[in-house]
């Protein structure tokens, strides 16, 4: 293939988690029903080497190669040219912020046996004063590990290394080291010269030696996995430490990081870049700029980035964000807020939830920055303390009060981080910053906010190195402090309605009104907005269709507090079965008893996986760090009873009562928000196998494996497939084909239409391009009779409405109900 391959016009993506279990070639052998689907371009998860096994590809072991199990570069080519024989291209997901810290990963290997001064080494975002690099992968302490022969040494021929091998990790001895074994051993030369008289004699003296001594001189320091929330000298992504940042900012390693994705953009098989975590880079903005200059004018580019509500992208030279700004702005339109507070409500009353969402917020952060995080925190502090001599022997400061005002600094912080560079800041900056200074001096003790007053001053007039470097580091844990505390630990502990409760959301913001959405996409349609819209991503806490079973309970919260009322006995025997055990609490009751009705039913094993983590992740009784398995076992029992037990009858009759109630709104939620995807400004990313019913639940669950053949015959007309399956797929191929053949919907201008207000609340727009002209009108809400129809005859004149089965009806007719989604084309569709 060459780079004179035209680049497709982006009219939809469609997302693909690749793995050994999900190679290239399963992916060619879809590109017919891609294509016929009618999206235009493959949206390929990482396809760089990963660590063997890997289900996601984010473990990035060596970003130069293409992975072999997936089907190597080869296996991609191929691809490459059947999506290009369809018509198709591909956006690639790249992974800039970090690597793995694994034996399979050369980088980080040659950083381990050749120390800090070493070429690899200026890869790796490693404290420059670090000393011996940490590596706490052990599990338990380093002497317990000796003591019990945990630890032993091999040598490896092949690439004539001496290695400590703990399970199925290896670590490379440095050369010092490796001469002096070969010496004790009465050999010299290159170990890979060895012949078997040497190799046995090097093998006696390895058996024999003093490995604790050997240890003592390495470049890196094994030590146990606990002791890398207090003392670990390299940036890692988030709290995983086995993901080591990458110091992409240095040109030379950029060049290596993207030498691969920018090779496959000139060579015309990949048409666009996903970037990973765009907030964990030094400098987000320089990285775009030299992105964009390397990928060129026409590439898409765009960012994973959660906005606030009220956050707007800076101005970088990109297409914008993989969209979760905009799922939960389709989601928020969706959700009634009087019946929101309803159920927030019930929760506070019975003391349930207490305490504002900013000092619940605020709470949670602390928490991971003082836990997993507080190894970072050291760092920053180190930083913060640099130059504060004179105040701390003065006594103005303490040590301790520098630390906690980091922490502070971290917690109040309303946004993921601020982006100032080495050598400036802008307006935008000083707004998070006030922010920050306005929320301590509502919150702190004194001594913290004159700590942090001292901090805040240097953030934004740094004087000395170390101010710089402590505003970048600062910038840079922001975002894994409010991922780690609000995403990943309140959204787990405030089960109002669930629904809500997803990656880029808000607790302070659930709902949109029909005004905001019209503000929002009129500005994106006016900038020309072609970035992503998904309902669902490999991230996402809750599939669409789960999440609109729970936006439905909004418009209706009393059958929710009635179910809670009528199943509270049958639940309280269940929790309490087993007499001295634990039980699970009345919140976390809530969390389950919510999320099985939305995916009901469901499976034993599918409700298990997800609650343990939901338990730990909330870290209010259990933790990943430090499990509680009682409790755990006894949440997961109760889970377990209400799917299979028969003493739980009565409760799942209530819940089928429930989910009867709510299914006609929660069909409408589903078919509407699929039509707001497919014709608001953007382009719709649709997530593998999303064109059914998506009742997932956050990874694994929304990673299993896709049945394919059902969507094939759905596409071919045949199958037997479930009513809600066949009617998503035909709206969603119905309005994939409609983007393809009118420029409305991809480079349309956009138009509120104003509807009469009814109880069905309905939200409409008009996209306009040239001669091609689309109108949308959907029900926000289900109303109680099919006979509120508003009169959209006034809106529409003798246009005639097309509902989503491909029916047309006349504007306003008799025919219509508030229970489906229209869509009205121009007669130059015709």
């Amino acid at each position: 293939m060459n780079a004179t391959l035209s680049s497709p016009s982006l009219v939809a993506t469609y997302r693909l988690q690749f793995h050994r279990g999900f190679t290239f070639a399963d992916a060619e052998a879809l590109v017919p029903y891609l294509a016929g689907l009618g999206v235009s371009h493959l949206y390929a998860s990482p396809i760089t080497l990963a660590v063997p096994g890997s289900t996601h590809g984010y473990d990035v072991a060596d970003p130069t190669r293409i992975n072999p199990e997936l089907g190597g570069e080869e296996g991609f080519e191929r691809l490459a040219r059947a999506l290009a024989g369809a018509g198709m291209g591909v956006v690639l997901d790249i992974v800039p912020n970090h690597m793995a810290a694994s034996c399979h990963n050369p980088f980080w290997m040659a950083m381990l046996e050749h120390g800090p001064a070493s070429p690899a080494a200026r890869v790796f975002d490693v404290s420059p004063d670090a000393g011996k690099l940490l590596v706490p992968v052990l599990g338990e302490p380093l002497r317990a590990t000796l003591e019990a022969g945990g630890l032993s040494l091999r040598t490896d021929s092949e690439s004539g290394r001496i290695l400590v091998v703990y399970a199925d990790h290896i670590f490379p001895l440095r050369r010092e080291s490796v001469a002096g074994l070969l010496d004790a051993a009465g050999l010299s030369g290159d170990l890979r010269s060895l012949d078997a008289a040497g190799r046995a004699a090097l093998d006696r003296t390895l058996a024999a030696a003093d490995l604790g001594a050997i240890l003592e001189d390495q470049h890196w320091r094994l030590a146990w996995w606990r002791t890398a929330a207090h003392d670990l000298n390299y940036r890692r992504f988030f709290n995983i430490t086995d993901l080591i940042g990458v110091r992409v900012e240095d040109p030379e390693v950029f060049e290596l990081v993207h030498r691969l994705p920018l090779d496959l953009l000139r060579r015309g098989l990949v048409h666009g870049l996903r970037v990973d975590h765009i907030d964990g880079l030094v400098d987000p903005a320089g990285y775009c700029d030299r992105l964009r200059t390397a990928a060129g004018p026409e590439a898409l580019i765009v960012v994973e980035k959660i906005l606030e509500p009220g956050e707007t992208l800076r101005d970088w030279p990109i297409d914008g964000t993989t969209g979760y700004e905009r799922l939960n702005d389709i989601n928020g339109l969706f959700v009634d807020e009087a019946g929101y507070q309803s159920l927030e409500q019930d929760l506070r009353e019975r003391h349930l939830l207490t305490g504002t969402l900013e000092s619940r917020l605020a709470a949670a952060k602390r928490q991971v920055l003082e836990g997993s995080l507080a190894a970072e925190v050291d760092v920053l502090a180190a930083l913060a303390r640099d130059g504060l001599d004179d105040e701390i022997r003065a006594g103005d400061l303490t040590e301790t009060a520098i630390r906690q005002a980091v922490i502070a600094l971290l917690v109040h912080c309303p946004v993921y981080r601020s982006y100032a560079t080495w050598e400036a800041h802008d307006a935008l900056d000083e707004a998070v910053w006030d922010s920050i200074a306005d929320a301590i001096a509502a919150a702190e003790d004194p001594l913290t906010q004159a700590a942090a007053a001292v901090l805040l001053d240097r953030l934004r007039r740094p004087l000395l190195d170390s101010d710089r470097a402590f505003r970048l580091r600062f910038q840079q844990l922001g975002g894994p402090a409010m991922a780690k505390g609000f995403e990943d630990t309140e959204l787990y502990r405030y089960p109002v309605l669930l629904a809500v409760n997803e990656v880029g959301g808000s607790l302070a913001h659930p709902a949109r009104t029909v005004e905001e959405m019209h503000a929002l996409n009129a500005a994106r349609a006016a900038a020309g907005a072609r970035d992503l819209t998904p309902l669902a991503t490999h991230d996402t806490k809750r599939g669409a269709d789960t999440r609109a079973r729970l936006a439905a309970l909004s418009f209706q919260p009393q059958l929710w507090l009635d179910f809670l009322r009528n199943s509270a006995e049958p639940c309280a025997t269940l929790a309490g079965a087993t007499a001295g055990a634990p039980r699970p609490d009345a919140l976390d009751q809530v969390l389950i008893l919510q999320t099985l009705l939305s995916v009901w039913p469901v499976s034993e094993e599918r409700i298990c996986t997800y609650l343990t983590k939901a338990l730990r992740e909330a870290k209010r009784h259990t933790s990943w760090e430090t499990p509680d398995e009682a409790y755990e076992a006894a949440s997961v029992n109760f889970a377990r009873a209400l799917v299979t037990s028969p003493d739980a009858d009565t409760v799942r009759e209530e819940i089928e009562t429930l989910l009867s109630a709510l299914l006609p709104a929660a069909a409408m939620v589903g078919l509407a928000q699929t039509v707001l995807q497919l014709t608001l400004p953007g382009t719709p990313d649709l997530y593998q196998g999303t064109e059914f019913q998506d009742l997932s639940l956050v990874d694994p669950d929304n990673r299993r494996p896709v049945v394919w053949a059902a969507r094939r015959a759905a596409l071919s007309g045949g199958g037997d497939i479930a009513a809600e399956d066949r009617e998503k797929f035909d709206v969603t191929y119905r309005l994939l084909q409609l983007r393809r053949r009118n420029p409305a919907l991809i480079e349309g201008d956009y138009t509120p239409l104003h509807l009469p207000a009814t109880s069905a609340r309905w939200f409409g727009f008009e996209r306009r391009s040239g001669g091609a002209v689309v109108r949308v009108a959907v029900p926000t809400r289900l109303a109680p009779s099919v006979d509120a129809t508003p009169p959209l005859h006034e809106i529409m004149g003798s246009w005639e409405w097309t509902d989503l089965d491909g029916q047309r009806v006349s504007a306003g007719s008799a025919e219509m109900t508030s229970a489906r989604p229209y869509v009205v084309v121009s007669r130059l569709d015709e």
